[in-house]
């Protein structure tokens, strides 16, 4: 019975270490993304993978965005969705804050997000930069 146990534990513990599929190697990519020529104020960004890979995503900020090696995708093609927001001039109480918050809306065109155009690879070695130049309309 302890042998049981001690072969079980020690078995359970290298799951971790085996990692996923052919053992991954996360990159770390950056860009810019900008709609009408302006840097995108408020959004979202997210790698979805053609045929392998693994999705990840993080917020655009001021136009930017930046996920770290742990945090990126895999290499690969993959299939990018964006999402903008911005305010609609409506705002509503917030339980948690206990205040007023601006409303927001997603203004982004269906062809950067739920029907995505969008597409990069990602390569295992060299920078992974993406540039987005959007349009509004």
């Amino acid at each position: 019975m302890y042998v049981r146990f001690v072969v079980l534990t020690a078995v359970l513990a290298l799951i971790p270490l085996s990692g996923c599929g052919k053992g991954e190697q996360f990159q770390a990519v950056a860009g810019t993304v900008t709609v009408d020529g302006k840097p995108l104020k408020s959004g979202g960004i997210t790698f979805f993978p053609v045929g392998e890979g693994s999705t990840s995503g993080g917020q655009i900020i001021d136009g930017a965005f930046e996920l770290s090696a742990e945090r990126g995708p895999s290499p690969g093609k993959y299939r990018v969705e964006i999402t903008g927001s911005r305010p609609t001039g409506k705002t509503e109480f917030d339980i948690d804050l206990k205040k007023e918050v601006d409303i927001e809306e997603q203004f982004l065109p269906p062809r950067y997000n739920l029907k995505s155009e969008l597409t990069c690879e990602v390569v295992a070695s060299g920078e992974n930069k993406f540039d987005f130049p959007l349009k509004s309309k």
